[in-house]
């Protein structure tokens, strides 16, 4: 994957370059660039995927849970009280 695939900031900001590096035309990638990024479809799965969790001391299924908290607090630690 070349670093400036589908770069919408920075150096190739502007620039259309293919995962492969190469610089399509605009009608190249037009024809291509369904291939190469996710549609609807993909993005609807991966909202699907990705639920929150508000439930204190727990995350939700999409995010692992740190190996020990802030400061070596415990997991379960409340850091931010809701009033």
């Amino acid at each position: 994957m070349h670093k400036g695939f589908n770069r919408r900031i920075g150096e190739f900001a502007g620039w259309r370059v293919s995962p492969a590096g190469e610089l399509p035309t605009e009608e190249q990638w037009q024809a291509r660039s369904s291939d190469w990024l996710p549609n609807d479809d993909d993005m609807q799965f991966i909202s699907s995927l990705t639920k929150p969790c508000h439930e204190g001391g727990k995350y939700a299924s999409w995010i692992a849970p740190p190996r020990v908290g802030i400061n070596n607090q415990p997991g379960d630690f409340e850091y931010v009280k809701i009033y």
